[in-house]
């Protein structure tokens, strides 16, 4: 039986294998001045859109579509949407494809679980590192929210292996969780063991990192090749600082779990240029229709790399200036997604929310519609939480038992 269940796969492999090879090549275009992915994109989308209208039955009769419509005539889809009609989003090819359960912290204050198939984003990643100048032998730093045992921080120890593998997320990670005043000499000592030659991780944990090394007029004993910033909004002086510290280039990406977008800022505008093989990218006012340059809507996005459920025209909630298409290629020049909120310890301490929250992809995230975090006092905080159908009380244990053993918050 086991064997039959990988057998099934093998198609939604060998396509997925086929894929990676056609975006390597195509890929290395996307930065020319004169880049024209129109009818790449145009490809993308019809095969996305073929396989929906076979794999989601439910939902175009739901949704009083026949499979025939452009894009644009298809309804916007929330969070909200697939929580109250769950049904509708299942593929009917869940044996056939390899997928997982994945959740987020919501940018916004929604949290969300949903399913996601293999996707494209390694090789869109090798793509943004290369542009960065890496070569085989490179050592990649990962400054992420990972929960680390109480065995490891009681030893001062803040790392962790994440693969064996340097390339494309790093071979070790720092969780910035535990950064504080007193740790911080923990984690440069681990570092100048390691020499990484590209940081990549939050943009607040970085940047407090480049504090640390400028209040302390410390000396770096290795050579920085680039930074990458990911999962939070950025700031144009936590930019120019972390580069006058480390005296290296910053690039940021943009994107979700969803696999619906991935954006990437190419030089010194910090300007995002979005993929049109990984998907496809709208920025809309309050009424639904499409900003102009210049102008700032929300980040509607349509996936053409995630099988398992149908991400079209999906409301991300970020908002973004919109910078205009050409050759399919959609520019965002500036991105306004998750925060950089912050919550104290007893201690006085900031622990950073990208951290706790969206780093750690709690289950409970399924079962919350709405939450918002209020804190009074220091290492307390309230949860005003809007309860799904099936929250529990194993949900509610799961927050605080996480808080509490991650950053000594009650």
């Amino acid at each position: 039986m086991h064997i039959l269940k990988n057998l099934r796969k093998i198609p939604f492999w060998t396509d997925y294998y086929r894929q990676d090879f056609w975006m390597r090549r195509r890929l290395i275009k996307l930065n020319r001045p004169d880049a024209d992915f129109v009818k790449d994109e145009a490809k993308q989308q019809a095969r996305m859109l073929k396989y929906c209208r076979r794999a989601f039955p439910d939902f175009y009769r739901f949704y009083g579509l026949d499979g025939s419509e452009a894009l644009k005539q298809y309804p916007l889809i929330s969070k909200h949407d697939m929580r109250k009609h769950p049904e509708l989003f299942r593929t009917r090819y869940k044996r056939w494809i390899v997928s997982h359960q994945a959740t987020t912290g919501g940018s916004t204050g929604t949290p969300f679980g949903f399913e996601i198939s293999v996707n494209h984003d390694p090789v869109h990643q090798e793509f943004l590192w290369k542009q960065m100048g890496y070569k085989k032998g490179d050592r990649i730093l990962c400054v992420n929210g990972m929960s680390l045992p109480e065995s490891r921080t009681s030893q001062n120890i803040y790392y962790a292996r994440l693969s064996d593998s340097e390339f494309p997320y790093g071979s070790y990670a720092l969780s910035c969780l535990y950064l504080t005043e007193d740790t911080a000499s923990y984690y440069f000592a681990f570092m100048e063991k390691m020499k990484p030659a590209y940081l990549r991780g939050y943009s607040s944990a970085i940047y407090r990192l480049a504090q640390y090394v400028r209040t302390r007029g410390m000396t770096l004993g290795f050579v920085l090749k680039g930074i990458q910033l990911t999962s939070e909004t950025t700031f144009e002086y936590q930019i120019e600082y972390i580069e006058q510290v480390f005296h290296t280039k910053v690039y940021m990406q943009y994107g979700h779990t969803e696999a619906a977008v991935f954006a990437f800022t190419y030089d010194e505008s910090h300007k995002y240029r979005c993929s049109p093989l990984y998907g496809h990218v709208e920025v809309l006012d309050e009424k639904g229709r499409h900003v102009r340059e210049g102008e700032t809507g929300e980040v509607v996005v349509t996936s053409y790399s995630n099988f398992a459920m149908p991400f079209i025209r999906y409301r991300t909630g970020d908002l973004a200036e919109y910078g205009g298409t050409k050759g399919a290629v959609v520019t965002l020049n500036k991105v306004w997604g998750r925060t950089q909120d912050i919550i104290y310890t007893v201690s006085e301490e900031p622990v950073f929310l990208t951290a706790l929250i969206f780093g750690l992809h709690y289950h409970a995230f399924t079962n919350i519609l709405k939450w918002k975090l209020i804190q009074k006092e220091y290492g307390k905080v309230i949860f005003r939480i809007v309860k799904g159908p099936e929250y529990t009380e194993k949900d509610e244990t799961e927050l605080r038992e996480s808080f509490w053993e991650n950053a000594g918050i009650e």
